[in-house]
């Protein structure tokens, strides 16, 4: 909701933060039929996501559990918007905002898989050049009771460990373990001494990793990389919008909830954020996905993504 417009609006509705005992009820006043006619537009497998602050994120709750019901509740997600403390703070330094996630028919809705990063990627080496490509080492060792999980291990160097850690178990057989060793897929150490560590390949891996629930601005941006991109598309973007979500953001929730062939809807647009997520991330995969946003500046923010990708937009973009 950083658009001049509609903080101005905002302000003659809500009124000033703190300016009076019934603010938060005229917050809910206005909230409640804009996400009652949200959910109208939602698929029934289709999910909404709705990022703000501290500040009224207790009252949403409330609303959102009213009009989508409380047993649609997916997720409260925590992001990290800002990198460094703001020596101007009061109290403490606030880096985070949250995203409230609920679903239409939580029975319906399915999450997919976030791409992996450059940096768990890394993790994956091969030290003793297994044929079967990169892996990274697991732990044997699991808190969960297993019946068959206590066993001694003999190392190839001849050195014995007389079973797992105090308080845990291997989490498999001890003929597993064998099954596995004897395939190669135990990683003893260089000296054949280490405790064993199963072997996990890339080869065999999900082709993405399962969300979390708190995102750094090394996996989704923060506002000050926002604020970049958007002074390169609208040189006045700096005094027009206080917080613009980075692209990378809004991309990470695209490719969490949506297909590519979704519609996906911006409500309050601002500054065209994520239509230019959605661009960027049919330019990656081949996507066909489509966006629908208010009329504001981000009009000019999607023209000026499209003209300098040297193409004209594959098709009119659909603005509200």
């Amino acid at each position: 909701m950083n658009s001049p417009l509609i903080r101005e609006w905002l302000g003659k509705t809500v009124g000033k933060e703190g300016e009076t005992l019934d603010r938060h009820d005229r917050w809910l006043c206005m909230m409640y039929p804009r996400l009652a006619l949200l959910r109208q537009f939602l698929r029934e497998d289709g999910a909404i996501f709705v990022s703000l602050d501290d500040s009224e994120v207790h009252a949403l709750r409330y609303v959102m559990d009213e009009t989508f019901g409380e047993q649609n509740f997916v997720t409260t997600i925590v992001w990290e918007k800002n990198y460094a403390p703001k020596a101007s703070a009061k109290y403490l330094s606030e880096n985070h905002d949250y995203i409230v996630l609920y679903a239409k028919n939580k029975t319906l809705w399915q999450r997919n898989l976030i791409p992996r990063s450059e940096k768990q990627d890394k993790a994956y080496k091969n030290p003793d050049d297994d044929p079967r490509g990169l892996w990274r080492p697991n732990n044997l060792a699991a808190r969960n009771a297993y019946s068959l999980g206590v066993y001694s291990i003999t190392c190839p160097s001849g050195r014995v460990i007389p079973g797992p850690p105090k308080g845990s178990y291997w989490r498999v057989s001890k003929e597993k373990f064998e099954q596995l060793d004897r395939d190669g897929r135990i990683w003893w150490g260089k000296d054949g001494n280490n405790v064993p560590a199963p072997k996990i390949f890339l080869s065999e891996v999900k082709q993405g990793v399962v969300p979390m629930t708190i995102w750094t601005y090394e996996e989704a941006g923060h506002t000050q990389d926002a604020k970049k991109e958007l002074i390169e598309a609208l040189p006045e973007a700096s005094e027009v919008f206080m917080t613009p979500k980075p692209p990378r953001l809004v991309a990470r929730i695209v490719q969490l909830a949506a297909g590519p062939d979704d519609l996906i809807l911006d409500s309050f647009a601002g500054s065209g954020t994520t239509g230019h997520a959605v661009l960027n991330l049919n330019k990656q995969d081949g996507g066909n996905g489509d966006y629908c946003g208010a009329r504001t500046p981000c009009c000019t923010r999607l023209q000026e993504c499209e003209r300098r990708k040297g193409r004209r937009a594959r098709r009119r973009l659909p603005l509200l």
